[in-house]
């Protein structure tokens, strides 16, 4: 595939392109009965400051894994656009905070790439490139596959972030420079579908991946009408289904 840049791909634009591209794939929480409960059913129903704020008070790495990406969420999707700064830098500190506590832990490393991956798309290129985001989240997913080989979390990351490479550089810089590639994209999709069969962020970010490489379109369809056939059991997967919904209709037209 050819680059779709015109002329040499400055580093930090680069590195911006590819921060801005993890959004997170599944939004799934750390098992945790009793003290995540109360934190559970607010986010469920929309209400993720509150969610995060239950999440946060229980003081354990997973209650500050959650309240991180339930501030970033409502940061991303929800916020007006002068609170999101402020809601972000909340969102960045609970995850560093959970990184530090439990370093050995796959969803700590994970709960800091969405959230970094999130807030790199509000950023301009300069601002997110001084981060040094794409780094980060592509060693926190990386790590966190270390430690969980079998993350579909962490996979879904990883193939969202070999799509953006790609579609960003061009096949040829992006196997050479990066190791990114198309076929791993459909490889960890392929793992993640395997997994969770039918999981409606999944297909959707399956479906937003092909269209970043401009790949099959028929079976970008085929996933979003999939992803939006499956019940919205809670705020998120409705976010999800406009999302989805959006997406399809942008394809479509441009039949």
């Amino acid at each position: 595939m050819p680059a779709r840049h015109i002329g040499p791909l400055p580093s930090s634009r680069f590195r911006v392109a590819v921060a801005a591209a993890l959004l997170a794939a599944l939004t799934a929480f750390p098992a945790a009965a009793g003290p995540l409960d109360a934190a559970r059913a607010a986010w469920s129903e929309g209400r993720f400051l509150e969610a995060a704020a239950m999440a946060e008070e229980t003081g354990r790495p997973e209650g500050l894994a959650f309240a991180a990406e339930s501030v970033a969420l409502q940061a991303f999707y929800l916020a007006a656009e002068q609170d999101r700064p402020a809601l972000f830098e909340r969102a960045l500190a609970l995850a560093a905070r959970t990184v530090e506590a439990a370093p050995d832990e796959a969803y700590a490393h994970i709960a800091a790439a969405r959230v970094m991956g999130r807030h790199g798309q509000t950023l301009s290129t300069s601002e997110a490139g001084d981060r040094g985001y794409a780094a980060k989240i592509r060693d926190s997913l990386k790590r966190a596959l270390e430690l969980n080989p079998a993350s579909v979390k962490a996979m879904a990351g990883l193939a969202i972030w070999h799509a953006r490479v790609v579609e960003v550089a061009g096949s040829f810089l992006a196997r050479i420079s990066y190791g990114a590639r198309e076929k791993s994209v459909h490889e960890l999709f392929g793992r993640v579908l395997e997994a969770v069969p039918g999981e409606k962020a999944a297909l959707y970010e399956y479906a937003r991946a092909l269209r970043m490489l401009d790949g099959d379109m028929d079976r970008a369809r085929e996933l979003l009408r999939q992803a939006m056939a499956q019940p919205a059991e809670n705020a998120y997967q409705r976010i999800i289904d406009e999302r989805a919904a959006a997406l399809l209709a942008e394809i479509e037209a441009d039949r």
